[in-house]
């Protein structure tokens, strides 16, 4: 896999800069000709791209390192501890989840709260978000907030365009209910979006130029690291809605054959029942795989393969090849998740030069997506700075 790269001299900027802190947070402090040496650029360059960073408070010279060769000892460059930290806010199905991070993506303070989804889910919603960022990060000085929207949602203004779990969400305003607790700028993407860049920063994705990360469980989808950058296209959205079954099973959304109506935690308990599998309703991957039952093992299976539909036409669409799953299927262990690799791999061909793609586990332990909002909030801040 070839190393990073930097755009041209000519071209320096947010992409830079969001180049330079990724390969902080991926191999820790560095000086200025350890950052040039990565990126194959001269000392001058990631001077040019540092100062801004350096000004504005994100970054601090650490005490001179020995120098082993004589000389001037070398300054690296790391996150500054007493930088303000970041607001991050998960919406999920029926709650929100409210976080203070600190540049370094340590989760400093968490809150919780419940909404309900069909009735008076605006109220229900616009308080959990008010209250769970009240609690975080409301009495804090914050940097900006990042938001892992859930639906489609429209980051210019902030707002949910469409959620299918909750349709009378519709519209509502996401950055105007989070500013009633700070002023501080609030930047909303997609959740699956947010989730890969946290895989990309602080993640299983760090050091990889690309990749894709995969939400497994209430709702599946993919988002989507080429080349370093995370793909964002107006009205995108993960991919939970793509047809896969003609005329299958009805959507939530209105269609038919959606990839979510065979590949979510939903489906596997309804199809435990089919299966007759005892307490069906409370199935999960981790039971299925630890039962001694034909049955449990046929299910785990179908997963497995329903799963790999979705995964394998994202292979073939954009050869990410590795898929780092989060969720459910990392339950399911390492040989659930070596069977779904099998799967992905059967149902996207080889093509001459490409590694074979592969399926790894997101650290079930991690807030990836919470962290996620922090790289949300330094990648989007980073073009205010000059």
């Amino acid at each position: 896999m070839s190393g990073p790269t930097l755009i041209s001299p000519a071209s320096l900027g947010v992409v830079n800069r969001m180049r330079v802190l990724a390969a902080l947070h991926a191999s820790g402090p560095q000086s200025r000709a350890e950052l040039a040496r990565t990126f194959g650029v001269s000392r001058a360059t990631v001077g040019t791209i540092l100062q801004p960073l350096l000004d504005s408070g994100v970054l601090v010279e650490a005490e001179p390192a020995v120098a082993s060769r004589g000389g001037k000892p070398p300054r690296p460059v790391w996150f500054s501890a007493s930088a303000r930290s970041i607001g991050a806010v998960e919406i999920l199905p029926g709650r929100v989840i409210a976080a203070l991070v600190s540049l370094t993506g340590e989760v400093r303070r968490r809150a919780e709260r419940p909404f309900p989804l069909r009735t008076k889910a605006v109220d229900g919603f616009r308080d959990a978000v008010r209250e769970s960022c009240a609690e975080a990060f409301g009495a804090v000085g914050v940097i900006g907030v990042g938001v892992a929207g859930a639906g489609l949602v429209e980051p210019d203004d902030g707002r949910i365009v469409e959620w299918h779990a909750a349709p009378s969400l519709a519209g509502f305003p996401v950055a105007e209910a989070i500013h009633a607790v700070t002023d501080a700028p609030v930047y909303l993407e997609h959740h699956a979006r947010v989730q890969a860049l946290g895989d990309r920063w602080f993640g299983a994705g760090r050091g990889l130029d690309t990749f894709a990360s995969a939400t497994t469980g209430e709702s599946v989808g993919v988002g989507i690291v080429h080349r370093g950058e995370v793909l964002s296209a107006p009205g995108a959205a993960s991919g939970a809605h793509i047809t896969v079954v003609a005329g299958g099973d009805r959507c939530d959304c209105g269609r038919r054959g959606c990839w979510k109506t065979i590949a979510t935690t939903a489906w596997l308990r309804h199809r435990a029942a089919e299966l007759g599998l005892p307490n069906a309703r409370r199935v999960t991957l981790a039971r299925l795989v630890a039962s001694t039952e034909p049955a449990a093992a046929t299910l785990a299976d179908e997963y497995a393969r329903n799963l790999a539909v979705g995964l394998g036409t994202v292979q073939q669409l954009l050869a990410p090849g590795v898929f780092i799953v989060h969720g459910e299927a990392v339950t399911g262990g390492r040989r659930f998740l070596d069977r779904l690799t099998r799967y992905v791999r059967a149902g996207s061909p080889q093509r001459r030069g490409e590694h074979r793609p592969t399926v790894v586990a997101a650290d079930p332990g991690q807030d990836t997506a919470l962290l996620g909002c922090a790289g949300l909030v330094l990648s989007r801040g980073l073009a205010a700075l000059r």
